[in-house]
């Protein structure tokens, strides 16, 4: 739980009041720890400890075996190959037919959601749409935004936050890009030029872009924004990730990448 202790205490509290929600959204960064928290909050619901401060107690049985992926109770779906598959989906709802085994709840991780092709992303909402039982599901995520609109309008989302950049140098890429969007295209091409000429920190800015619009996307998803659309929001989301890939993975000319990612905002 280093790092992430307000995440943890919000989902303590709801399993304290009864009150957990029936589906979770853990995103951010990758290796943030996001998918052992999942299994950490399993074991808290699942614990077989009378004492609920002492949960989960890493001692008893339930949490052996969620530990160790072989609880009856627990379902991990991961990617096949570069997907989540329409076939796994079925598998799951085959299994949450059946009644739990020994744990008060049943619980679902899906790791990397957002590798759901369209297909079992619109099986998998007929579960979060009609859940059978005591059943928590919880999607594990670096990309929300790929995710269908009806799937995040189903899940409490909880963000986890890495790395330590300072408050003021996010808040001047933000106001950045706030500015280049009220721009005109000579304007937004020099940006990209003199951003071009920092490739040290074009990692670092563009993860937060991808930050700023995915707060957008859920946002606008929400109905708490209607600045941008949802498919624009989608577009400029999908080029970042692309410029991101492409900046630091191969040798293409930064400047140009930028400049189709400004053309697009």
């Amino acid at each position: 739980m280093i790092g992430h202790q307000k995440q943890w205490q919000f989902l303590k509290k709801s399993v304290e009041l009864e009150k957990t929600p029936h589906a979770l959204l853990f995103y951010g960064q990758n290796s943030l720890g996001k998918k052992a928290l999942a299994l950490e909050f399993i074991k808290l619901l699942n614990c077989e400890n009378k004492d609920f401060e002492k949960r989960p107690c890493q001692q008893c049985r339930a949490c052996g075996d969620i530990a160790k992926n072989v609880h009856p109770d627990l379902f991990i779906v991961e990617p096949q190959g570069k997907e989540i598959k329409i076939a796994q989906i079925r598998d799951l709802t085959a299994h949450l037919s059946l009644r739990a085994y020994s744990a008060p709840f049943k619980a679902v991780i899906i790791d990397e959601a957002h590798c759901l092709n369209q297909e079992a992303q619109s099986a998998f909402l007929k579960l979060l749409e009609e859940p059978k039982g005591k059943t928590v599901f919880i999607l594990v995520t670096e990309y929300p935004e790929m995710l269908l609109p009806t799937v995040l309008s189903r899940v409490e989302r909880l963000r986890f936050y890495g790395g330590s950049l300072s408050v003021d140098r996010q808040d001047k890429r933000i106001k950045d890009i706030l500015k280049i969007t009220q721009s005109n295209l000579a304007d937004r091409f020099q940006y990209a030029k003199e951003l071009s000429q920092e490739p040290q920190n074009l990692k670092e800015i563009l993860d937060i872009w991808l930050r700023y619009f995915r707060e957008m996307l859920l946002a606008a998803v929400s109905n708490k924004s209607k600045e941008y659309s949802l498919v624009k929001l989608k577009n400029i989301l999908k080029l970042i990730q692309t410029t991101n890939f492409l900046v630091s993975t191969t040798n293409v000319n930064p400047r140009l990448a930028l400049e189709i990612l400004m053309l697009e905002l």
